[in-house]
């Protein structure tokens, strides 16, 4: 006789065959006994792959990785790409996959004309699924080359002459090919770079921090200009700085506070009364980009109370900091 075992899921089953006859062991037992296990199954993660615009005549890849997600193993026969300017490589057929076993090969994508294109992998084996597919996709462009700069503008606020400060402006390549940064000039007297970038060359997508710092030489304002040049097709970009320089001899009272986490800020208000918690007058014109302030307006003898507020780029002010006090001698 012949016992047939088809499990409905994965797991261990038992069980038992019972004979029974005139024989005086008119009734024995045999244990049987079996485990279900799941079909092998291809799947692949990414289960597609999307490589977006890629500059023509370079090339782009990742790399995805195959799974055997059954219990048994399984055994790939091909493995085949089509699409324009698509290519597989790190897979060698056949190749066999034990269960949860793993295989990673790469995907690229070339192109070499402008467009979009799609494509596909195909996998073929003796698994429950035995044809696989994974869709592909990607477009081809030219080379594009752009800067984009956190701010156009940078308030160094009031520094005593002698002192500096300094602010720093993120450059970001927002192409997609790299671009190299051949010059930057700064105006404005008390102006320069404390960290450049002149010769960088800055990836797609990635970002460099230019370094600026304000060393006023005497009182008053003072207004000025950093140039950045560039093989950028939006290049030159420019940041306008201002800041005023105050008496090291006078009386003057230096604040500073911590930056805002609320997302959108856009610069700092300062505001200062004689009356403790009200009557607070707004003592700088424009928003800091800093986050420090000399106020040297001040006279001796006096007592002066501070508050600062964020505000964004439509001029939405945040409450009133808490108040600090400064008492001048």
């Amino acid at each position: 006789m012949s016992v047939k075992f088809a499990p409905m899921s994965a797991g261990l089953f038992s069980g038992y065959i019972l004979f029974t006859g005139n024989a005086a062991n008119s009734s024995v037992q045999c244990p049987v006994s079996g485990t279900g296990v799941t079909p092998a199954t291809v799947s692949a993660t990414p289960s597609s792959v999307s490589f977006g615009t890629v500059v023509n005549g370079t090339t782009n890849s990742q790399t995805v990785q195959l799974k055997n997600t059954g219990g048994t193993s399984l055994t790939i026969s091909s493995a085949t790409v089509s699409g324009t300017g698509f290519t597989i490589s790190g897979i060698t057929v056949p190749l066999t996959l034990a269960a949860s076993q793993t295989k990673s090969f790469t995907v690229a994508f070339g192109p070499t004309a402008s467009g979009s294109v799609t494509g596909s992998v195909t996998i073929k084996s003796n698994a429950s699924n035995p044809t696989y597919t994974m869709a592909l996709s990607g477009t081809g462009g030219s080379a594009t080359r752009t800067i984009s700069l956190s701010t156009s503008n940078l308030n160094f606020g009031n520094e005593v002459v002698g002192g500096s400060i300094p602010l720093g402006v993120a450059v970001k390549n927002t192409g997609n090919s790299s671009l190299t940064i051949s010059q930057i000039a700064v105006t404005g007297t008390g102006f320069s770079l404390l960290s450049g970038i002149l010769g960088t060359t800055i990836a797609a997508g990635q970002t460099s921090e230019l370094n600026v710092v304000f060393a006023p030489k005497a009182t008053g304002s003072v207004t000025g200009k950093v140039t950045i040049t560039s093989n950028a097709t939006n290049s030159p970009n420019s940041v306008s700085v201002s800041g005023t320089g105050v008496s090291s001899t006078s009386h003057s009272v230096t604040l500073s506070w911590g930056a805002s986490s609320t997302s959108g800020v856009v610069g700092y208000y300062v505001y200062r009364s004689t009356t403790s918690g009200s009557s607070y007058t707004r003592i700088n014109s424009s928003a800091l980009t800093t986050l420090k302030y000399t106020d040297g307006s001040v006279s001796a003898g006096e007592t002066y109370y501070y508050v600062v507020t964020a505000v964004n780029s439509s001029g939405t002010e945040s409450a009133k900091s808490a108040q600090v006090t400064a008492v001048v001698p």
